[in-house]
């Protein structure tokens, strides 16, 4: 499918500052904010959707949570499904965050059946299966997840090979779901497959957790000199100052595998880096796991007491994680409403700013750009379920008479009659646009012959019935309509708004020319040619 020009837009901005995190999220505002003052809904969600993404990087949740669900919100009545699984992939990251297994996995469960009902490829496709067994991982399936992961991963390696930090990655969990559900020698061989070209992945945390990876599994397999060997290689790739997520986990594992095998050397190494780490990071889980470490660590090395004011320190910790989890849940259930609150207001403003593109000032019919856009729409609906398509084509008869005499004014208040007279005919199937002057075009859909005439009638009885003075109108001396009727099939020869505006427009110049105040109906078979040639017009009492 191809990418709509909004869409476009809100990507280009998101590459080109993707080394700005700063600037990224103040141009996507920027593009918000004219998708919201011009109406282009696309164009706002997209930036929603993209904001979501920028927020992500710089870590706020709170921005990233609020993002994702106006965009959730605006693009859910799309067709921009791709848009749409990025959303819900930025809305299960939150969730993921918030410890909240059930929610994300939820969420990611959404994404993929869009994902397969409309068979959407690509790195689509890998992000949502890779979210999907995360979410499976975290609820503690890890069957699913390695199924999940396994497909992503074939993915990767048959449309995307260059993607190398996403395949390692990608492959260290698979790893990872192998060895949690008991497989030591599947997780083995997962990581002896990487070998051959793990060490080219231009991003050293993924490198450095690879060889972690691989020493625990050796060390839990009992090959003691193998762990120690690629033990010895993660330690000249760990990060000084940070710590990616996976190595905290990886780290911990690792730390009392050591410290229970007498290993003080190694496990003393591991206890350093993290204490330092912790001491610059003082957020309760870097400083959790660091504690953890320092329990355990003391306790196998026989340092009760030490290990005991440690272990004091965990509860203590867990029990502020666990204040703040609840917190952030309640912050996060207030958010979603506050967020709830603000899509509606933007939809109503939104709808406000749409309706003044797309009317016409004086009569507040659609205006002819919006009724290409209508056209094209009904007309694309009308052939899927094999429905009719009618066009309507009216015309105030003798208005440049009516304009001499009575002046520009009154012509103007006759004009607005007349569009009121359409406005109350019109529903969901039927609609009528100014077409321009004194002309009027209206737009049906699934409704027969008699429906369509009926709407046109109703319109040219009520505008005679008001009585409106015209002396120059030989019809009674006073306004009336002339209309023209079409309904058809969408066939090859009509599958325009252009084709059929102009059978209803043959047909209104026929009402005219039998002495107008008429509605005349263009029978119309799909059998006539292109111009129409051996139609029949049909008068329609009314």
């Amino acid at each position: 499918m191809r990418k709509n020009a909004s869409v476009a837009l809100v990507d280009k901005t998101y590459d080109t500052y993707k080394n700005d995190l700063a600037k990224q999220k103040r141009e996507l505002k920027r593009l918000a904010r004219e998708g919201q003052r011009s109406g282009d809904y696309l164009l706002l969600a997209a930036a929603y959707c993209a904001l979501a993404e920028s927020y992500s990087q710089l870590d706020e949740m709170d921005g990233m949570f609020s993002s994702a669900l106006k965009a959730v919100a605006l693009l859910k009545d799309t067709d921009q499904y791709e848009l749409l699984v990025r959303a819900y992939g930025s809305l299960g990251y939150v969730y993921t965050y918030q410890e909240n297994t059930q929610m994300a996995l939820s969420i990611d469960e959404l994404a993929w059946q869009l994902v397969k009902k409309h068979r959407l490829k690509g790195q689509t496709r890998i992000r949502a299966l890779n979210s999907l067994s995360v979410s499976y991982h975290e609820a503690g399936d890890c069957k699913s997840s390695i199924r999940f992961l396994t497909e992503c991963l074939e993915l990767i390696n048959t449309e995307d090979r260059e993607d190398v930090v996403g395949r390692a990655m990608y492959t260290l969990n698979l790893a990872e779901c192998h060895k949690d559900s008991g497989e030591l020698e599947k997780a083995r061989e997962v990581l002896a497959s990487m070998a051959p070209w793990i060490d080219e992945v231009p991003y050293s945390p993924v490198v450095c957790d690879y060889y972690l990876r691989y020493a625990i599994n050796a060390y839990q397999r009992g090959d003691r000199e193998k762990g120690d060997g690629f033990m010895d290689r993660a330690f000249g790739l760990i990060p000084e100052d940070s710590f990616p997520h996976p190595i905290y986990d990886d780290l911990r594992l690792a730390s009392h595998i050591l410290s229970h095998s007498g290993d003080r050397e190694r496990a003393g190494r591991i206890l350093k880096l993290m204490t330092v780490y912790a001491e610059k990071n003082k957020d309760p889980m870097p400083q959790l796991f660091a504690c953890r470490m320092m329990a355990d660590y003391y306790h196998s090395f026989g340092e009760y007491e030490r290990a005991a004011d440690y272990y004091g320190r965990c509860e203590e910790l867990n029990e502020r994680r666990a204040n703040e989890l609840k917190t952030m849940h309640l912050q996060l259930h207030k958010r979603m409403l506050d967020t709830d609150a603000e899509i509606r207001a933007l939809k109503r403003k939104m709808r406000r700013s749409e309706e003044l593109i797309t009317r016409e000032p004086l009569t507040g019919l659609l205006n002819r750009s919006a009724l290409l856009t209508l056209s094209a729409e009904f007309i694309a609906a009308a052939e899927r379920r094999k429905q009719k398509v009618g066009g309507i084509f009216i015309d105030i008869d003798f208005f440049k008479e009516c304009n001499d005499t009575y002046g520009h004014a009154r012509g103007d208040e006759i004009i607005r009659e007349v569009a009121r007279a359409c406005r109350r005919e019109e529903t969901a199937n039927i609609r009528f646009a100014r077409y321009g002057g004194d002309e009027f075009f209206g737009i049906t859909r699934g409704l027969t012959d008699a429906e369509v005439t009926d709407v046109a009638c109703r319109i040219c009885r009520s505008i005679r019935e008001a009585d409106l003075p015209h002396e120059k109108n030989p019809n009674g001396g006073r306004i009336t309509l002339s209309a023209g009727v079409v309904n058809v099939a969408i066939t090859e020869h009509t599958d325009t708004i252009i084709e059929i505006a102009n059978y209803a427009d043959k047909a209104v110049y026929y009402a005219k020319n039998a002495g107008k105040n008429a509605v005349y109906l263009l029978d119309y078979d799909g059998s006539v040619d292109k111009k129409g040639r051996n139609a029949a017009f049909v008068n329609i009492p009314f």
